[in-house]
């Protein structure tokens, strides 16, 4: 075998041995994504391209090509050399923040190498100084070999930095020798003719074997890459099991102290309870029976001026019986205390039971209370459908005149069942009803005759209402009176059952 087959069988191989790094790196990079991957690679593929041009700078394939393939190998070089300060770079670690000047010098390496090429090819296309093009090749050796001792210089300086860092510079030993022997050859090639297959020979083998160790170097990178991610799962597991058990102690905490809050609220629930039976009896009945002592005594009274006082003194027992029981009706709800049990009522019952309460109050204003029943049973509570009565009959009472008449009525179409209770006395401006909030203070005014009242009365019946699926409504004219309007929907999920009755009256007079 002669001397130019030995080189073209020689350089044919380590290029195929080169090609196949670049095509294993080229699939690990496609499933890793990794940047060091992605720099290897610029650093395999430009050794490739540039032991390959070896074949046409020996006159294997003619010489045009062989011109052409010269004036190319300063572009693989520089491809090359990019390659591996990249590589060294992100291998390394070497961040603006942490290394500020290695980080600018490497910049600046690069942007030298990216420019040579870019220098040397507008020349060649152009005007073809050939001088230029020879200070052109001779700065991307003397960049080359500034690469690598700032790789070196790297590696040393960040020699304890990381454990894989010593490696890298271990490893780096055949690249340096290399380099040194392939620039080297080439300067002197410049001024002597001699055989130079022995030093490619050379080279060759000391970079199989840097790409062969710095694939080693690779493969560490990522097994400490993922014992790293494996650590930080470990640790996150860690965490995340020590605030759950964190997490875990304030729940049984917080569970202890709502025991401890339910206990306490047990016991308030028993006071409110005694509290209102107190009032209920304690305080309630005393005052009817103060009433019924009133009554025996305005009966044996003469004097017309001692029976205006006596009036005018069961008046105000009267207000204040009706204030405490507004109030605890209102308190009662507030706190949870009254349970829905909806039946069917017997309105007509219902509407004279109620309206008979009212009699002596009524009679005392010369008032007549007229029941109008066109319809006779509603589905409701019946207890809290009494208690609106009460409390809308009273107020009606109260803001009549005297001679004056109240109207109950039910009545029911094809989409609504209505009850109202209608009186024809001072009238009011509805705007607060509407806005009427069981958070606020209800608004209070006082009757025909000066009756006070809580204002309670229509809250607690505007909430009775809701509660049973109703709408409480009020119109009003200043001066011809007011009609108070409960609304429910006559579906069929309400058994609310009628016929179409004719209308009859009560006067309680």
């Amino acid at each position: 075998m002669d001397v130019f087959d030995f080189r073209y069988l020689t350089n044919l191989v380590f290029t195929s041995i080169f090609a196949a790094f670049g095509i294993y790196h080229l699939l690990s990079y496609l499933v890793l994504k990794h940047k060091i991957l992605l720099d290897y690679l610029v650093l395999i593929w430009g050794i490739t391209l540039h032991w390959s041009l070896y074949f046409f700078m020996n006159n294997s394939f003619g010489s045009e090509i062989t011109a052409v393939a010269d004036k190319i190998s300063l572009t693989t070089a520089m491809i090359t050399t990019f390659g591996l300060l990249q590589f060294t770079r992100n291998y390394l670690a070497i961040k603006k923040d942490d290394h500020p000047r290695l980080s600018r010098t490497y910049k600046l390496l690069i942007g030298t190498v990216v420019c040579l090429p870019f220098l040397h090819i507008t020349n060649t296309l152009t005007i073809g100084l050939v001088w230029l093009n020879e200070i052109l090749v001779l700065l991307a050796a003397v960049t080359a070999l500034a690469a690598v001792l700032l790789n070196i210089f790297s590696g040393i300086l960040l020699f304890n930095a990381h454990k894989l860092n010593r490696y890298y510079l271990y490893s780096y030993a055949p690249i340096l020798l290399s380099a040194i022997i392939y620039i080297g050859a080439w300067f002197a090639k410049q001024y002597f003719d001699f055989d130079a297959t022995p030093i490619i020979i050379a080279t060759s083998v000391l970079t199989t074997i840097q790409l062969i160790l710095f694939s080693l170097l690779i493969s560490y990178k990522f097994k400490e890459i993922e014992i790293d991610n494996l650590k930080m799962q470990l640790e996150a597991n860690t965490k995340l099991k020590d605030e759950v058990e964190r997490q875990t102690k304030k729940l049984t905490v917080a569970k202890a102290e709502l025991e401890n809050q339910n206990a306490e609220l047990e016991q308030v629930s028993k006071l409110k309870n005694k509290l209102f039976s107190l009032l209920a009896h304690d305080v309630r009945a005393p005052l009817n029976n103060f009433v019924v002592i009133i009554q025996l005594i305005e009966a044996e009274l003469a004097d017309e001026e001692l029976k205006r006082l006596t009036e005018k003194l069961k008046s105000e027992v009267y207000d204040r019986i009706s204030m405490i029981n507004d109030l605890l009706q209102w308190s009662y709800k507030q706190l949870d205390g009254v349970q829905l049990d909806k039946t069917i009522c017997n309105l007509e019952d219902v509407f004279h039971a109620v309206s008979q309460e009212f009699t002596r109050m009524a009679n005392n204003k010369n008032i007549a209370i007229e029941l109008n029943i066109s319809c006779r049973e509603l589905f409701m509570d019946e207890n809290m459908l009494k208690v609106v009565l009460r409390n809308l009959i009273s107020n009606a009472i109260k803001f009549s005149n005297n001679g004056q008449k109240i109207l109950v009525w039910s009545k029911r179409s094809a989409d609504t069942v209505e009850i109202g209770v209608q009186d024809f006395g001072m009238g009011m401006d509805t705007h607060w009803f509407r806005q009427l909030k069981a958070d606020e203070k209800p608004k209070t005014r006082r009757g025909t005759e000066g009756e006070k009242g809580t204002g309670f009365g229509l809250l607690i019946s505007k909430d009775f209402v809701e509660m049973n699926g109703g709408e409480l409504i009020c119109e009003s004219e200043i001066d011809k009176g007011t009609s108070f309007i409960l609304r429910f929907k006559a579906d069929s999920n309400a058994p609310i059952v009628d016929e179409a009755l004719s209308h009859h009256s009560v006067n309680t007079t």
